[in-house]
């Protein structure tokens, strides 16, 4: 380990002595890229707010397979996975939990009502993708509950260009990926769209599947098991339609649909019984859609969605347990009106304001959790204002309701400052999260529930937070970029399992007498502060020679009034660097993704599980262009060959190398 560390003051010294392009989440000028940190359009400048952008450059320079992989090495960002290739991760935001960060596809919310650890299923393959924006810090006023950490926007082509007209020659797009790798895996991705003069289509598909790694089994050892060894396979499957139509210069229409499908080893992703042998499907279906006008000075969208999912989860059928079967359904709409505003001649230079009504139906038919819905809904009002020169400033407030009477004003403020080469950016903020049907009713419809097991509680109340946040972003030169934030969140009501008697529990008919068991309750508050810096440096060597790196360091503190924090509560690294280095010569393109954390070790003997303290990963991709359409590649994921788990439990894939060939057509 004592090796492993000295790697970080040596790649520090590496960035400052060698000239590099950027990646393109760092290359993209603040000033020259949209994004909708509070649904109205703005740069990442005048958001006010810490946000990343990443585009689909980076998705094929990069050595990842799946989003998560993508956005692991971002600052601020913390990840827990359950294996790699984009199976399972919970993704916290500033020490969050996982399922206190909203995923939004096109306008709308991913977030599954069973339970948070499906957020990252995205079901669009990687070529669809067109750019990705991370907003670090509350947004619940402007976008619903569960945005309490931040929220993770992804945009794709089909739905960023939406509302731009061609000329009248038909446009032909077609990208297509093939690679094969160890332990039989198998990848392939490609996507097709055409394009007219006021219509544009597309189509992808994505497969993903492996035989897994070869794993002791800990069963055998513990002598429940006659199967020595297991594999943690998986198939991930996706595809997806889309079309959009501009029936005249000012309206757009877009909709899009598709399948996901997940077959795979769970084995110790919930549980650390040596009995373990889950095995879990999951398909999911969805639609979504928008309809915009856009005149210039007013701009009305509405958004619709519908996502339903099937889980099948069988922990170990093999000695009579049942499988658990869930069906979840979310409806989702959004109406918003946006007026445009000379600031010289308004009030506090109001420059844009938007209205808007929100509403979401979640509902859920399962064996263990019963048949449940409910409904959430929200009025929103967003402004930007230009009250002097070079001052931007948003502010917003939600009044955010469901069906068991909560009721909640979520207001928030944010606003920068651009003087030449600096900006100066704060935002503070109160944000809510809901909790999930797993956290309201788990185990309720099982009779006689065993000692020990989890059981839910349905008169849950919201999660409520208030963060407040200051940053600077220093355009040092043409080729040199820092950033530097700190934040401070405090949280009341989160929500935890606490070991309880069954006699203090009331609203639970199955329990047995005396007994003990996992309960949810609202029992924590909690304080997160941290720091994220992020240092870039790029210059183009030669015509036909560039480089990248960055370096990112996220530091994080969580406490509680009680002095005791759950290791729910605070599953996050203390400290976190990540550096990535990319060099470019001619046709041949070299990427490597480091990262070294620091956090609390954990352990469970039953299953030889181990969370390490200190963990330092390496990622390679090697790209060579063998002509203006053909490219060969080889990506080698954790290339010391280091063995840990970020989950007690299920192992992370050790070294793993890739093979495969890209084409595209225009």
């Amino acid at each position: 380990m004592k090796r492993v560390e000295l790697c970080i003051p040596m790649l520090l010294a590496l960035i400052l002595t060698v000239p590099f392009e950027l990646f393109a989440q760092t290359t993209v000028e603040l000033d020259s890229i949209q994004v909708t940190a509070s649904r109205i359009s703005s740069t990442v400048s005048e958001s006010g707010k810490h946000v990343s952008v990443l585009t689909q450059a980076d998705i094929r320079q990069l050595p990842v397979t799946s989003v998560d992989e993508l956005i692991r090495s971002l600052p601020g960002l913390n990840l827990n996975s359950r294996q790699g290739f984009g199976i399972q991760s919970d993704v916290g935001i500033r020490g969050s939990t996982f399922s206190q960060v909203l995923f939004m596809l096109d306008n709308a919310p991913l977030n599954d009502p069973l339970t948070a650890h499906f957020n990252t299923n995205i079901p669009v393959s990687l070529s669809e993708i067109g750019q990705i924006e991370i907003v670090r810090g509350p947004s619940s006023a402007s976008y619903g509950a569960d945005a309490v950490g931040g929220v993770i926007h992804i945009k794709t082509k089909t739905y960023m260009e939406r509302e731009v007209t061609r000329g009248s020659r038909l446009v032909n797009y077609a990208t297509a990926e093939v690679s094969g790798g160890q332990n039989s895996l198998y990848l392939a991705d490609g996507a097709l769209e055409l394009q007219g003069t006021r219509w544009r289509m597309s189509a992808s598909l994505r497969s993903v599947e492996s035989d897994g790694e070869k794993l002791p089994n800990p069963g055998f050892e513990e002598g429940v098991s006659d199967r020595e060894f297991y594999r943690n396979f998986f198939t991930l499957r996706n595809s997806s339609v889309s079309f959009s139509y501009r029936p005249a210069r000012n309206w757009s229409l877009y909709v899009r649909g598709g399948l996901d499908y997940r077959d795979f080893s769970a084995r110790y992703f919930y549980t650390r019984s040596a009995f373990d042998e889950s095995v879990e499907e999951i398909t999911s279906r969805w639609v979504l859609s928008s309809i915009t006008r856009d005149t210039g000075k007013n701009r009305s969208e509405f958004n619709l969605s519908y996502r339903m999912v099937d889980d099948i989860f069988d922990f170990n059928s093999r000695i009579g347990i049942e499988p658990n079967e869930h069906t979840t359904g979310r409806t989702f709409a959004n109406f918003s009106h946006q007026i445009m505003s000379d600031p010289s001649h308004s009030l506090l230079g109001l420059q844009r304001i938007m209205a808007g009504a929100q509403f979401s139906n979640r509902t859920i038919n399962s064996t263990d959790r019963g048949n449940h819905d409910e409904l959430l809904g929200g009025i929103y009002l967003i402004t930007q204002l230009n009250p002097i020169s070079r001052t931007n400033i948003t502010a917003s407030a939600r009044l955010q309701f469901d069906n068991r009477g909560n009721r909640d004003l979520l207001p928030q403020l944010s606003a920068s400052y651009t003087l030449n080469n600096l900006t100066l950016r704060t935002s503070a903020g109160k944000a809510i999260r809901v909790g999930d049907f797993t956290e309201r009713y788990i185990s309720s419809q099982i009779p006689n529930l065993t000692p020990g097991r989890n059981i839910g509680n349905p008169d849950l109340l919201p999660e409520r937070s208030i963060t407040v946040d200051a940053g600077a972003d220093w355009r040092a030169s043409g080729n040199t970029r820092v950033s530097v934030t700190g934040f401070y969140r405090t949280s009341d009501d989160l929500i935890d399992y606490v070991l309880t008697n069954s006699s203090e529990i009331g609203n639970a008919d199955n329990l047995q007498p005396g007994e003990m068991y996992f309960y949810t309750r609202n029992i924590s508050s909690a304080q997160t502060s941290g720091v994220e810096i992020l240092l870039a440096h790029e210059k183009r060597m030669s015509r036909n020679s560039m480089g990248s790196a960055d370096i990112s360091y996220t530091y994080l503190r969580t406490s509680a009034d009680t002095g005791n924090v759950s290791k729910y509560i605070a599953n996050h690294p203390s400290h976190q660097f990540s550096l990535n280095l990319g060099l470019r010569l001619n046709n041949l393109s070299i990427v490597s993704q480091s990262s070294f954390r620091v956090r609390s070790p954990e352990t469970a003997e039953p299953i030889a599980a181990e969370v390490p303290g200190e963990v330092f990963l390496t990622h390679l991709n090697l790209d060579y262009q063998l002509s203006g359409a053909f490219s060969v590649y080889s990506k080698i994921l954790n290339l010391t060959d280091r063995r840990y788990q970020e989950i007690l439990g299920p192992p992370m894939p050790g070294r793993w190398a890739m093979f495969g060939v890209r084409f595209d057509f225009r």
